[in-house]
């Protein structure tokens, strides 16, 4: 017997992650409702928000109402170039839970040891350093230090965090929010890197997707930037209609 009928898999993808929401919206709909999840960056953002008992709608809401700079702040480029000081305060006006044990869904948040390079998850104990530490894109934001050891975006290594639940869920559902389609205007220094990023964690779906019952992949955010909180509507309702669509193929 597995211990929970279904499990949640959330990947990372910034701003993206407002799919995540829509597709939550969605599977709520139709009565599922998920016993764990699993995340990464965004992923865990959106996962402890919504393990905290948050409707997803009005965590899409909260979240695209906060303009980025408010997020972040700009420093002098030692160890990265934003540090997550807003950031941090929004998750803690935010989340009534201030520890994993407090959240009404357990919750696996997954991010890198930089001191001894260990996938590393977080399922105890305090709860914003983790997601924190989760979401730190590496060079663009400062490594989270937690118990003197520095970390960074889970993302890095694994972007689909699906093997904590293999073994303890009937059912797994599974949302990427970082599909690839073709693309010819790669023209600049920054758009190479970031589809070289993206490359590499769509790499990380597609070589797990296997191990989902249910993988919803919304097509149409592709065509939206890793920080684009202007479009946070319009990747929302692209993850619910991709669920929808997954859903319905599966009747």
């Amino acid at each position: 017997m597995k211990k929970h009928k279904y499990g949640l898999v959330l990947s990372g993808g910034g701003t993206r992650g407002f799919a995540h929401l829509g597709a939550i919206k969605a599977l709520e709909e139709n009565g599922i409702k998920p016993g764990i999840i699993s995340g990464v960056s965004a992923g865990s953002i959106v996962g402890a928000l919504y393990a905290d008992g948050q409707d997803p709608e009005k965590a899409m809401e909260m979240l695209a109402n906060k303009k980025l700079w408010r997020f972040i702040k700009i420093i002098f480029p030692k160890k990265g170039l934003l540090k997550m000081t807003g950031f941090e305060r929004t998750l803690q006006g935010s989340l009534k839970a201030k520890r994993f044990e407090d959240l009404e869904i357990p919750l696996l948040v997954h991010a890198v040891n930089l001191n001894t390079m260990e996938y590393t998850r977080f399922d105890k104990g305090e709860l914003i350093q983790a997601i924190k530490a989760s979401s730190s894109i590496p060079v663009v934001f400062q490594p989270v230090e937690i118990d003197g050891h520095q970390y960074v975006d889970g993302g890095v290594v694994n972007n689909f965090p699906v093997e904590p639940l293999v073994d303890t869920c009937e059912k797994i559902i599974g949302i990427n929010v970082n599909p690839l389609g073709e693309d010819y205007n790669i023209k600049k220094l920054s758009a190479i890197a970031i589809r070289s990023f993206h490359l590499s964690m769509r790499n990380h779906a597609e070589t797990r997707r296997d191990q989902c019952h249910m993988y919803i992949e919304p097509d149409e955010v592709q065509y939206y930037g890793i920080l684009d909180l202007k479009s946070a509507s319009k990747v929302f309702e692209a993850g619910y209609r991709a669920a929808k669509k997954a859903l319905a193929e599966m009747d």
